[in-house]
C-alpha cells in the first residue's frame, strides 16, 4: 500500500468517524459538555495559574468577571478544534488494540486532555495581544465590566513568552486531563439517565 492511499484511507476513515459520532445525540452531548467543562473549569484553573498566581497582565476587571470573559473566548475558539479531536480520538483510540479494552476511557481522556493542553499552549500569548490590560479586548471588557481599582492596583510581572507557553502546556495537560474525565462522567451520567427515561 502506498503512502498516498494510506493516507486517503486515513481521511476517509476520520470524515466518516466524525460523521458517526455526531449521528447520535450523545456525540453532540459530549461536544457541548467537553466544551464547557474544559472551557470553564479547566479555564478556570488556568486563570487562577496565570492571573493569581503568577500575576500575569490582563484586563482591570474583577476576577470573576476576567475568569467568565477569557473562557467564554476560549469556549467560542475551541469548541471548533473540539468538534475534531473528541470523534477523532475516538476513532485513533478504536484503529488500535486499546479500542477493546478496559483502558479505552483512560486513553480517550489522556489523550483528549494532552492535545487541548497542546493546542492551548499559546493562549496566554493570544491572550496578552487580544485581552491584555491594554488590548482591544481588555479594553472593550473594561467598558462592559467596569474598572475594579483593587485589580488595577495590582503589580503586574513581566514573563517571557517561552515560560508562558511552556507552563500552560505543562500545567494544562494534568488541568485538562482531570477536565476531560469529569466531562466524561457528565456525559455518562446524562446518557444512562436518558436510557433510563
Amino acid at each position: 500500500m502506498s503512502a498516498t492511499t494510506a493516507i486517503g484511507d486515513a481521511r476517509k476513515g476520520f470524515a466518516q468517524a466524525i460523521r458517526a459520532f455526531y449521528a447520535r445525540p450523545v456525540g453532540w452531548l459530549a461536544l457541548i459538555v467537553t466544551s464547557v467543562v474544559l472551557a470553564y473549569i479547566g479555564g478556570g484553573a488556568m486563570f487562577w495559574f496565570h492571573a493569581i498566581y503568577r500575576g500575569e497582565a490582563g484586563p482591570p476587571i474583577a476576577d470573576l468577571y476576567h475568569w467568565a470573559f477569557d473562557s467564554t473566548l476560549g469556549f467560542l475558539a475551541l469548541t471548533p478544534v473540539l468538534f475534531f479531536i473528541l470523534p477523532g480520538v475516538l476513532w485513533a483510540v478504536d484503529r488500535t488494540q486499546l479500542g477493546a479494552s478496559r483502558a479505552k476511557p483512560a486513553v480517550y481522556v489522556a489523550l483528549v486532555g494532552v492535545l487541548f493542553g497542546v493546542l492551548t499552549g499559546p493562549g496566554p500569548l493570544m491572550h496578552d495581544a487580544l485581552v491584555g490590560r491594554d488590548a482591544p479586548l481588555g479594553r472593550f471588557a473594561v467598558s462592559i465590566f467596569g474598572e475594579n481599582p483593587e485589580v488595577a492596583a495590582r503589580v503586574a510581572h513581566e514573563h517571557s513568552m517561552l515560560s508562558e507557553v511552556v507552563l500552560q502546556v505543562l500545567v494544562g495537560v494534568p488541568v485538562y486531563i482531570v477536565a476531560a474525565l469529569g466531562a466524561l462522567g457528565i456525559v455518562r451520567a446524562v446518557a444512562a439517565r436518558r436510557r433510563r427515561g
